[in-house]
């Protein structure tokens, strides 16, 4: 195992140039874990958790989420880069990239929250396919509130697309799009289940605002069986392919024991492979794919309650409700829950 350095303005300690071109080999040394091979379909370029910002909860509380440190209110203290290596909250295991959050100390529900990881790429991208190869996701757990997702940092506009995300004991995947503005689409293409048609944070008026979001679900789809949390996990992990087209957005998400060979050579061909479980049509309403999912930074989290978890929510999950009354009190006071509270990565690639 190696430990992390705090050099450079890497979090895993690698200095690179914007868009340089990386070793093919993707056994490197463990200073250097995420590399795109030069191959299919065009260029490959660098993407990797190893060239991201760790943004800590002061951060955002002298920008612009005062109070919480954390844009959806979560119960939890994003450290930095030096706090997290020297806390063994990220680290390089065997190769594979490490990002979890503290599940040893009990903390004050007066406190900022339980330490964590926030990570945000330094680099973004318009079209492409990108493939997330994970060994391990945080496990389900009362109040934990995982996701890995793309967001334009500029807001010019809004876009995010949420590529994993669940909430306690959620136990499929839930795939969304959010924007500011008007976008909807088709879902009937989509294997997933229980569509939501509607991306606009606004709902059905023609852009939003932050005083007035009415649609906080946006468009999207639930995964199939397996796609999240334990069960995830059970099958020892497996692949999701983010393709983001100038029309629309598709997500694949294959377990372990169903990667395609293409995939795992390195050469994919999305051609060759099922119809994605996520995969939105151009409906009647319509959407502006290319200008509201562009400049994707690639974002790495883990938060507990805020948001996602209000008092309502908490209590109509009677097995957390049973441990403690709030969300905040459980997270602050079962720190051993949180041990499967973690992310672990052999690869992270955009193929472009």
């Amino acid at each position: 195992m190696s430990s992390l350095q705090d050099t450079d303005d890497d979090l895993f300690g690698q200095r690179s140039k914007t868009g340089e071109n990386q070793p093919a080999d993707a056994r490197q040394p463990l200073h250097r874990p995420f590399v795109v091979p030069n191959c299919y379909p065009a260029i490959s370029r660098y993407w990797a958790i190893a060239h991201a910002r760790a943004i800590t909860s002061t951060d955002r509380k002298a920008a612009d989420y005062p109070g919480s440190g954390d844009p959806t209110g979560g119960f939890v203290n994003y450290v930095s880069r030096s706090v997290a290596a020297s806390k063994g909250l990220a680290k390089v295991i065997n190769g594979q990239v490490y990002i979890g959050t503290d599940n040893t100390t009990k903390i004050s529900t007066s406190s900022q929250g339980r330490d964590s990881i926030r990570l945000e790429a330094k680099e973004s991208f318009n079209q492409g396919l990108l493939v997330a190869d994970i060994a391990h996701m945080p496990g389900n757990a009362c109040g934990i509130w995982p996701a890995f997702w793309t967001f334009n940092l500029d807001e010019d506009p809004y876009g995010e697309i949420d590529i994993i995300e669940g909430v306690m004991q959620q136990p499929n995947n839930i795939v969304s799009l959010h924007t500011c503005g008007a976008c909807s689409f088709d879902f009937s293409a989509s294997s997933g289940t229980d569509s939501r048609t509607n991306c606009n944070l606004g709902g059905e008026s023609r852009g939003c605002s932050d005083e007035v979001v009415t649609n906080v679900d946006g468009c999207g789809n639930t995964g199939p069986s397996g796609s999240y949390g334990d069960k995830f996990n059970a099958l020892g992990g497996g692949v999701y392919v983010t393709q983001v087209l100038t029309d629309t957005v598709k997500i694949w998400y294959f377990p372990k024991a169903s990667i395609p060979a293409d995939l795992k050579a390195g050469t994919p061909d999305p051609s060759k492979w099922p119809a994605p479980f996520f995969n939105p049509q151009k409906s009647s309403r319509g959407c502006n794919v290319a200008n509201f999912f562009k400049k994707n930074s690639i974002i790495i989290n883990i938060t507990f309650c805020g948001a996602a978890v209000d008092q309502d929510t908490w209590d109509s999950v009677s097995t957390c409700k049973a441990k403690a009354s709030t969300c905040n009190g459980f997270v602050a006071a079962n720190p051993s829950a949180f041990s499967e509270a973690y992310w672990l990565f052999n690869s992270i690639k955009l193929y472009q």
